[in-house]
């Protein structure tokens, strides 16, 4: 396996084992997509999460990591699970 490999595995690792993280991949790969807002309010209702800031973070790590897509449309923010992320499935 080359370096670059082993990095990427190593971080989609860390994307999916962070507990925050997972919550967030579950409730996208329920929906499919998600609206940003409805994301964060579900996060907030089951205590995963009490800031923006904290979404922010774990959004950006899972982004990177090609969990999840961001769709932007109009003033809408929406977030779609990717093959790579659909791994929760198994959690």
């Amino acid at each position: 396996m080359s370096e670059q490999k082993k990095v990427g595995h190593v971080q989609h690792l860390k994307a999916v084992n962070h507990p925050i993280r997972r919550e967030i991949l579950k409730f996208v790969n329920e929906k499919e997509k998600i609206l940003e807002d409805n994301l964060i309010n579900k996060l907030k209702e089951n205590n995963t999460l009490d800031s923006e800031e904290i979404f922010k973070y774990h959004m950006t790590f899972l982004l990177q990591t090609l969990c999840v897509e961001k769709i932007e449309k109009e003033d809408k923010i929406m977030y779609k699970i990717l093959p790579s992320g659909k791994v929760i499935e198994n959690f």
